[in-house]
């Protein structure tokens, strides 16, 4: 996926000046500085609720921020809490136009230790102390986005169904997702962290403000104007394509199909394999996660066993009766009519730490024109399952592995035919001795 870019460009200049003595300190402030969000990619074409998120389908319908600002103490920085609530930015549509744009305008807060005065004792004896106030923001996205008050019900409106309620303080920010098992409505969630590289600035106050590569933007302190602070969009579930080829009288792909011979395939189903449902169905991301690249998902649910056929109108149609049926080249099984074919997928929730077991069925039936028979085909119906393992290291938490989010995996569904082969052999006469016949009979 493309890399997607948010930017939060702000620079305030502090300026503090003594009137007559004994009197307090007075701060300016300059004119505030707004968050602004921008992206790499200036050209935006509509975006779908279904199919592969891409930063140039980001634009419309935009993606969703929850914001927290913290405050700063004299003894500590201020530090992401999720007591707070999202009390910066709630389920914040941004949308592209010309530029990223949002409203209402929000402004980084001022209260850093850069150029800040505090007094000392009781009343002011013209002693001054620099503080170690530093207040910051904490930056979660999602996307596509939805309006917050969609249906709430699990399990329904597959796709994003319901975001976490504004009044909610005591819970990091959560998106609900229900799958769909059909390609065409499957929904590409994405949630927006550090990018590669990591995030690491200088904020106006001269800390080093750092985040490493996948993980959220948190603890954030004003940057300075030109800063520009990097959100990055990774994909929170599993990918799963198909393609299929045949393999006629060998192990590998290939070989040679007669051409009287074509085989149509009538419905491919991957179903959950495990002994107990393992594959969620629907559940709740949390878009604050602990590790790099893995997306945090909770309260997910199995009680229901995830199985998704491919029929219909999600089955290529070459691949049906009246196309060229699978060959030696291989061919998408989930795909759009069109040219070229458009790409369709499953989206799955991930089980990080659990490999996804699954089994895949394909229905086929192999037809055969003859001639002589009195439908003029032969034809052969079958119906195979195999069950398969999918489990890889995730590339930014090597450490965890199982069904992982950001993976797109693809079954390559090698069709194996053995030609009905035909051999004769004529035996030789088997010889029973000679038995005299007299006709007739000399006499002697």
């Amino acid at each position: 996926m493309k890399k997607i870019l948010f930017f939060a460009a702000t620079a305030m200049l502090f300026a503090a000046c003594t009137n007559d003595e004994g009197k307090a300190p007075e701060v300016v402030q300059n004119a505030p500085q707004a968050v602004a969000f921008d992206t790499y990619t200036p050209a935006a074409t509509r975006a779908y609720t279904s199919g592969v998120m891409t930063t140039e389908l980001l634009g419309d319908p935009g993606f969703g921020v929850f914001a927290y600002h913290n405050e700063g103490t004299d003894a500590a920085d201020g530090t992401y809490s999720y007591s707070v609530g999202p009390n910066f930015m709630y389920d914040q549509p941004v949308t592209y136009g010309t530029s990223w744009t949002y409203t209402p305008l929000k402004y980084w807060p001022n209260e850093t230790t850069k150029d800040m005065l505090s007094v000392t004792g009781a009343a002011y004896s013209g002693t001054v102390s620099t503080p170690t106030k530093n207040d910051v923001l904490s930056f979660f996205a999602y996307a596509p986005y939805v309006a917050s008050n969609t249906a709430t019900t699990p399990g329904t409106n597959s796709g994003i169904n319901a975001v976490m309620p504004n009044d909610v303080t005591n819970a990091d920010p959560w998106v609900q997702y229900t799958v769909s098992t059909t390609p065409s409505e499957c929904v590409d969630l994405v949630w927006g962290v550090a990018p590669a590289g990591g995030l690491s600035y200088t904020a106006v106050n001269n800390n080093n403000i750092s985040v490493d590569q996948g993980l959220p933007l948190k603890n954030l302190v004003k940057p300075s104007k030109d800063q520009k602070i990097k959100f990055f969009f990774q994909h929170a579930l599993a990918r799963i394509g198909m393609t299929i080829v045949a393999a006629v009288d060998q192990i590998a792909p290939g070989g040679t199909l007669d051409g009287a011979t074509k085989i149509f395939v009538n419905s491919v189903t991957i179903a959950d394999g495990a002994t107990t449902a393992t594959i969620p169905t629907y559940g709740k991301l949390n878009l604050n996660n602990p590790n790099a690249g893995i997306a945090n998902w909770t309260a997910t649910n199995t009680d229901t066993r995830y199985t998704a056929t491919i029929t219909g109108d999600n089955l290529n149609a070459d691949l049906k009766t009246g196309g060229t049926g699978v060959t030696t080249t291989e061919k998408k099984v989930i795909a759009k009519a069109g040219s070229p074919l458009k790409d369709q997928y499953l989206m799955l929730i991930p089980t990080p730490g659990v490999e996804g077991i699954f089994n895949v069925t394909i229905n086929y039936d192999v037809v055969t024109t003859d001639p002589a028979l009195s439908s003029t085909n032969s034809t052969v119906h079958n119906v195979i399952t195999k069950q398969i393992t999918l489990n890889t290291p995730s590339t930014f938490s090597p450490g965890i592995a199982g069904f992982i989010n950001n993976k797109a995996y693809n079954l390559k569904l090698i069709l194996g035919l053995t030609s009905v082969k035909l051999d004769a052999e004529v035996a030789d006469w088997e010889v029973d001795g000679s038995t005299d016949v007299n006709l007739p009979r000399n006499e002697e």
